[in-house]
């Protein structure tokens, strides 16, 4: 009998205690970054293993050899090309047909916008990103203006519930800023923007 009052005052607490705290503001923060002059990179593979082509039997060298000439005729030298650009190629991707990896680095987006242009029997394209460059300023700025972001949004929310937003008490960051970032080429996005987000809780009074 003991046991069960012990319980039930042990359960009527809980909620009384939890009345007693203050609500947390969690919130998503955002900045935004753009590179005026950053580094294009795409990476293609070229493979029979692709039936995306009307020559059947077709080998790796001579569907390398098409690629090299369209690649030429568009004024990309072969030499521009990199193969196999870390220490793993196209086996790692999975198929039973011979097939290289190549790369493709400039600083200039008509170069680029070329080169993804470019069609060849075999050829698959496997992404293209913009690799910007991060300093130490330009990381603490982007910083800064993702925790008024964090700020500003938290304080509407503690307005609609009535209370007065009080401190930080945990930030949480998901994209460590290390000197250099790569982000994906879109159609509908600036080529240069990179969007910092941080994750930040909010005390309230």
């Amino acid at each position: 009998m003991k046991q069960l009052v012990y319980i039930l005052l042990l359960l009527i607490s809980i909620p009384m205690v939890a009345q007693g705290q203050n609500a947390t503001i969690k919130v998503l923060a955002r900045a935004i970054h753009v590179d005026s002059s950053p580094t294009y990179k795409a990476t293609v593979s070229i493979s029979p293993a692709y039936s995306s082509y009307a020559s059947d039997g077709m080998d790796f060298e001579e569907l390398r050899s098409l690629y090299q000439k369209a690649l030429e005729l568009q004024g990309i030298a072969w030499k521009e090309i990199k193969e196999r650009p870390y220490e793993f190629g196209f086996e790692t991707m999975g198929y039973d047909k011979e097939g290289a990896i190549y790369e493709f680095s400039t600083s200039s987006i008509e170069k680029m916008r070329t080169f993804l242009t470019i069609k060849s029997l075999g050829l698959q394209r496997l992404n293209s990103v913009a690799v910007l460059k991060i300093d130490e300023g330009t990381a603490k700025s982007l910083y800064g203006k993702a925790m008024e972001d964090a700020r500003k949004k938290a304080s509407l929310i503690a307005l609609a519930l009535g209370k007065e937003l009080g401190d930080a008490i945990t930030v949480e960051d998901a994209q460590h800023l290390n000197g250099q970032v790569e982000t994906s080429i879109y159609y509908d996005r600036p080529v240069g923007e990179y969007i910092h987000s941080l994750q930040v809780v909010f005390q309230t009074k």
